[in-house]
């Protein structure tokens, strides 16, 4: 029933976007499919993509530090889990103040998330983990009641939710206050909220770190055709596509689009429609903002949130930031 409801969406989120008429769109958050997950995972690791290498430096530095701020016994959350390669810096500070630890990932990728479980299960037992194949908001609502069903006792508890790589940032600012103020209504004065802030420098850093050498980032893109051919019934040829990412000064964000190397006709056959393409037109499939301090304390407030402390890298890249509700 899950997969059924998400595929339906999913054809929705795609007949819409691919028939607005000024600026073709799909969501970001389809780009992760099981196969796209996987190649994020290798994007992480290319040299030129640094926000992951300095958000790893920053939790690796300050782990026990973000810990310390936290007295009560830790639940830790985590929205887009990925691999939960980063997570793991925190595990050895909880488990010093703690015997064990639940954790819950959550991410939308079913097959993707079910191996990291695996992979945690046995490799570190004190750690009880229960991968949640949800999107964020349900994925809280659903990790509380799993909590409440469990007997757990809220007062004795702080739920810790991270959300790392600044994906924040794929969000329009409207929408990252009412994400993070949904976040604050399902969660009690308690808890606490770490989430990774991408910061704005200079454009040929950023523009390098989603234009990879190795075309990594353009295969990610591109799979979203893949995932479109594979699941919907179409056939794009993606030798007629084209990654572009480029750097939106006048927005101070990353915009990632797909783009038609020349005219041309594609054809949905779950949607029974013809999409067509111009030359050089193209779909946009994620922005990233990079965020300026003033940026960041302004979207804090707003959502209801207020800075227990901020931790960076030497460089001022990247800004981890701990949160308490207000």
């Amino acid at each position: 029933m899950f997969l059924d409801k998400v595929t339906n969406e999913f054809a929705k989120d795609i007949s819409s976007g691919l028939c607005e008429k000024i600026q073709k769109t799909i969501p970001s958050k389809y780009l992760y499919d099981d196969r796209g997950s996987e190649l994020f995972e290798q994007i992480t690791l290319q040299p030129e993509y640094y926000p992951t290498r300095t958000e790893i430096e920053i939790l690796d530095n300050y782990s026990k530090d973000i810990i310390s701020h936290i007295q009560k016994e830790i639940v830790l959350i985590e929205l887009g889990s990925g691999s939960s390669k980063k997570t793991k810096f925190l595990f050895d500070g909880i488990l010093k103040k703690q015997e064990k630890l639940f954790y819950f990932p959550i991410d939308i990728s079913f097959n993707f998330l079910n191996s990291v479980v695996y992979d945690i299960e046995n490799s570190i037992s004190k750690v009880i983990v229960k991968g949640i194949p949800y999107e964020y908001i349900d994925g809280i609502t659903y990790c509380n009641k799993i909590l409440f069903e469990n007997n757990i006792e809220f007062k004795n508890i702080s739920r810790l939710i991270i959300f790392l790589g600044s994906s924040i940032g794929n969000f329009e600012m409207d929408e990252a206050r009412n994400f993070l103020k949904d976040i604050r209504a399902n969660i009690s004065n308690d808890d606490f909220l770490l989430i990774g802030f991408d910061l704005l420098k200079d454009t040929s850093l950023i523009e390098s770190a989603y234009n990879d050498n190795k075309g990594i980032t353009s295969n990610f893109n591109l799979n979203l055709l893949n995932r479109i051919n594979r699941e919907l019934g179409a056939n794009f040829n993606l030798e007629n596509f084209s990654h572009k990412a480029f750097f939106n000064k006048n927005k101070n964000r990353i915009e990632m689009h797909i783009e038609s190397k020349k005219d041309q006709k594609v054809f949905i056959s779950t949607l029974k429609k013809e999409i067509e393409f111009k030359k050089n037109e193209t779909i946009h499939t994620e922005n990233s903002y990079k965020f300026e301090k003033d940026d960041i304390n302004f979207l804090i407030k707003r959502a209801g949130f207020c800075v227990e402390k901020e931790f960076s890298d030497d460089n001022s890249w990247y800004d981890l930031v701990l949160l308490k509700p207000k």
